[in-house]
Order: C-alpha cells, then structure tokens, then sequence
C-alpha cells in the first residue's frame, strides 16, 4: 500500500507543477514566467544529478540554492507576495537538501515528506498563486496619481 501511496504522491505533485507552471507562463508576467521556467528546467535537472539511491548530492544542493538565489531576486525586483512564500519553499528545499547532505543519519521518510511539502507541493501552488496574482492585478484599474 505504500508504495502506491508514494506513487500518488509523486505523480501528483508532478502534476500539479506543470499545470501550475503552465497557468504562470501563459497568464503570467515576467516574474512569474521566469520562475516557472527555471523551476521546471530545476526539476527536469534533478534527477539526472541525482545519485543512484536517490540521495541529493552535492551538485543537487547546489542547483536548488542557485534555484533559490534567483527566486530571491525576482522577489527584490517585482515585489510580489507570491514571491515570498516561493523564496520561503525554496529555502527550505535547499535546507533539507543540505541537511541530507552533511547529516547522512537522516531518515528517508523525512526527506520525502519535505521535500515533497516544501520542494512539490509548495512550489508548485505557489507558482499557481502567481498566475491568480497577476490575472487579479492584470484586471484590477490602476490609479493615477
């Protein structure tokens, strides 16, 4: 039973990040387009520099904190709420990356489970959050002082 519910787990947030990513890019500004490109490229990176047992690895840690770097950035120059919670998920992704790394006593259902809170999920409704951000303030009249 577990194996199918890691399964799920899995393919859903898989899921959810394209379809999020996707609603960013389409109805998204540059923040938002930006950020879901470099997420999925990210994504698609990963489990190639993956070591065989599925540990991160150095080279893993080190493409999520320049993940997270650039994620810092377009939350200095845009000033978006969204970008908070992503630069928030995105540290903490990179920090559970790191701590796997140095502290090799760490238990693989924990690394899972945030990873797949911080690293899956999060990630991925905030990118979704974006897009609804930017549709709102697409909308909403702007005033002219």
């Amino acid at each position: 039973m577990l194996p199918l519910l890691h399964l799920i787990w899995v393919w859903t947030a898989n899921l959810t990040v394209l379809v999020c990513g996707s609603l960013a890019i389409w109805r998204g500004g540059w923040a938002e387009r930006s950020t879901a490109v470099v997420i999925w490229v990210a994504w698609f990176i990963t489990p190639v520099l993956q070591k065989q047992n599925h540990d991160p690895g150095v080279m893993t840690t080190i493409l999520d904190g320049a993940v997270t770097a650039f994620v810092f950035a377009v939350s200095y120059y845009s000033r978006r709420i969204w970008t908070v919670f992503m630069t928030a998920f995105m540290f903490g992704t990179f920090l559970t990356h790191l701590t796997a790394d140095v502290m090799p006593g760490v238990g693989y259902f924990a690394y899972v489970t945030t990873m797949g809170l911080f690293g899956g999920y999060g990630v991925a409704l905030t990118l979704g959050g974006a897009a609804l951000e930017a549709e709102y303030l697409r909308k909403t009249p702007k005033i002219h002082a």
